[in-house]
């Protein structure tokens, strides 16, 4: 995996997956056009008042390129279809899945994937927990190595994502179709 600068604020999903796929993320931002860049929450500063990268555009954008891209999340959630509780109308609380009965064993399987695999992580940028200042934040990783497209490259950990302050939550397995394939997995694109 080759490192890239996000060439603009605002474009850390695009990068991240420009990286992924082996690819430069002028080519991925050609194919997107400007429409990340429409005018969609007046009042926020730039790059927030933009509409961004939406992850089905990466995907679609990985698809296209014969690569598959799988969630695999920290901490899944289930909810009921109606969110809100059609007697008391209060909100329902999502319910956490874990593998196994555990939190460990869930980070057992998103560890594993980021050292094994390679993809991009997806969480949030937090500076200070207590102030809840948060952004969504994206990086690329190759077996145990984030590439941050804002920042640099370094080893992954739990600590080394906190030390710069990076929540993850989700990483995103990209992987070439054809290797699937040779795994027993019919992925084949109709």
């Amino acid at each position: 995996m080759q490192y890239q600068k996000s060439p603009e604020r605002g474009l850390c999903l695009l990068t991240s997956f420009a990286m992924a796929l082996n690819v430069s993320s002028k080519e991925l931002l050609a194919e997107i056009g400007e429409s990340w860049k429409l005018l969609c929450f007046d009042g926020l500063p730039i790059p927030y008042c933009w509409r961004g990268v939406h992850i089905q555009e990466m995907i679609q954008a990985a698809l296209q390129r014969s690569y598959a891209v799988t969630p695999v999340e920290l901490i899944p959630q289930v909810a009921p279809p109606r969110l809100e509780n059609p007697v008391s109308f209060l909100r329902y609380t999502d319910v956490p899945v874990y593998h196994g009965g555990s939190e460990e064993n869930n980070w057992k399987i998103f560890n594993q994937t980021i050292t094994t695999c390679s993809g991009v992580l997806t969480g949030v940028i937090a500076p200070s927990l207590s102030k809840m200042i948060q952004r969504g934040h994206a990086v690329a990783f190759e077996k145990g190595v984030i590439f941050d497209p804002d920042t640099k490259a370094y080893l992954y950990s739990q600590q080394q994502c906190e030390d710069h302050n990076f929540y993850v939550n989700c990483a995103w397995r990209v992987d070439k179709i054809e290797v699937l394939n040779e795994l027993g997995s019919d992925c084949s694109a109709q």
